[in-house]
């Protein structure tokens, strides 16, 4: 039989503990909760939203961790949204008779004023101006650097009032739809949170309304260009040489920091 001397011995023990404490560290890691744990997210999915957007948000905020469930119309009409935290309107047209959403106003409106957060995208976004919703009292005009997709460079308000962004990068290149800005008579309390190179018009804004939060967007953040994570190969051939899920992530915090059920 082989026997080990035992300063050989007493070695091997300590690696083999090493390596236990150490497989234990990368489980607790592995299986720690998503910062958005707890949280219950409402992706909006019916007539006028756009497939390919509302999966890429299911698939952003799972990321997060956050408990993610599509509900449409009707579960809106029969009082569903007092069980989320953020309603989450996708892409999409959302402006005629194909969106079924738009006798609901006041059924959205009173879920933001009693606490609830608002994260809209691209039609979502429009949605919510004074265009339909009403949270934000302005206009989200389209096409501001032209008509067409592609990829476009927007720069980050490091210098936000809302959430935290000082650690961002001064720019993200994000997927650009005949994208918009967001313009009122009064700005105040609206935190730009990206805004086009060129001009400086915002593209991105978070404020505050009644108990609740909002965010919206005009350009598409949820997109993963160039890989599946986002779970649609929608403008998969362009090639996004960053993620935006870090910077939601850290507005989806704020929203829910400053939301008061």
């Amino acid at each position: 039989m082989k026997t080990f001397k035992p300063s050989l011995r007493l070695l091997l023990v300590t690696v083999l503990i090493m390596i236990i404490l150490g497989s234990s560290v990368l489980v607790v890691t592995f299986l720690s909760p998503r910062p958005l744990a707890g949280v219950k997210v409402a992706v909006y999915d019916d007539n006028g939203t756009t497939p390919a957007s509302q999966i890429a948000l299911e698939s952003m905020f799972r990321w997060m961790g956050a408990d993610v469930t599509v509900i449409g119309d009707e579960d809106v009409e029969t009082g569903a949204l007092s069980s989320y935290d953020v309603f989450v309107a996708p892409g999409g047209c959302w402006c005629d008779e194909r969106c079924d959403i738009l006798d609901d106003y006041e059924i959205v409106r009173q879920f933001i004023l009693d606490g609830g957060s608002y994260f809209g995208v691209d039609g979502g976004a429009s949605y919510a101006t004074s265009y339909r919703l009403g949270l934000f009292q302005g206009t989200l005009w389209p096409d501001t650097n032209g008509t067409g997709d592609w990829l476009l460079e927007m720069n980050v308000n490091r210098e936000s009032t809302g959430p935290d962004l000082s650690d961002e990068p001064e720019s993200y290149t994000i997927f650009y739809e005949s994208s918009g800005h967001f313009d009122a008579g009064n700005m105040t309390g609206t935190i730009p949170i990206c805004t086009y190179t060129d001009t400086g018009l915002p593209s991105m804004i978070a404020f505050k309304y009644g108990n609740g939060t909002v965010f919206l967007s005009s350009p598409h953040p949820e997109y993963e260009e160039g890989n599946m994570n986002d779970g649609t190969d929608l403008w998969d051939t362009y090639s996004d040489p960053d993620s935006e899920w870090g910077l939601m992530l850290k507005i989806c915090e704020w929203l829910l920091e400053e939301s008061h059920p």
